[in-house]
């Protein structure tokens, strides 16, 4: 299996916020600290009124970086604040998404509770990859689907390629599920690719080295 690209990872923080302060110059601080080239208007600060409906959008930081304990510069694609958390987007690892909301949450002026984060953490990780086995061995029963599919519409007059296996989708119930909901497990072939590559997209609901181990971990599979 080779790993061809971090496409997201993302790392969501969660906690209790106090009295903030004058947020336009909080979020200029932030601004600077972190060298966004893209930083949200003063409207955009508020936080959203009882009669809002629909999904609650944060304020958003786009392109910014920092340093790492190495002196590496970690590229910050996006920040998201809102009421309740932290939406950190790298395309390197959840490492170092983790590493930049430590540091913002330990260095910023948002009085988190006392700063005692409340340990809630989700992750979404996409990646992209390609695999010399054939995911196909996984799904014996979608193949011959497939074939017979592929056979009737031949039987159409349709000069259709043979249907394979090219996604699936793990999740949980979410009714009855206390948020926060992870997000579900999924492998998708690559658009715009062709089947013989064997390229893929997965998000999984983990930090980026468990999802690769999990990727390594399905190709074991006899």
């Amino acid at each position: 299996m080779d790993i061809r690209q971090v496409l997201l990872a993302r790392a969501i923080q969660f906690f209790r916020i106090g009295s903030p302060g004058y947020l336009p110059e909080i979020a200029q601080k932030i601004k600077d600290r972190y060298e966004f080239v893209v930083s949200p208007k003063n409207e955009d600060l508020l936080p959203p009124s009882r009669e809002a409906a629909g999904q609650p959008k944060g304020a958003e930081f786009r392109h910014g970086r920092m340093k790492n304990a190495e002196g590496r510069a970690v590229i910050i694609q996006q920040l998201s604040v809102f009421q309740d958390g932290l939406v950190a987007d790298t395309t390197t690892s959840t490492e170092d998404s983790d590493l930049f909301l430590r540091d913002l949450t330990e260095w910023s002026e948002l009085e988190i509770s006392a700063r005692v984060i409340l340990g809630r953490r989700l992750y979404v990780s996409h990646l992209e990859f390609q695999t010399a086995v054939p995911l196909e061995i996984y799904a014996p029963s979608f193949g011959s689907v497939g074939n017979e599919v592929t056979a009737l519409l031949h039987g159409y007059g349709l000069e259709a390629a043979p249907y394979q296996f090219s996604v699936v989708t793990l999740n949980i119930d979410h009714i009855g599920t206390v948020p926060p909901q992870p997000a579900p497990f999924h492998l998708e072939r690559r658009a715009n690719v062709p089947f013989k590559d064997n390229m893929w997209f997965s998000q999984a609901p983990l930090k980026t080295k468990d999802h690769i181990k999990v990727l390594y971990n399905l190709e074991k599979v006899p």
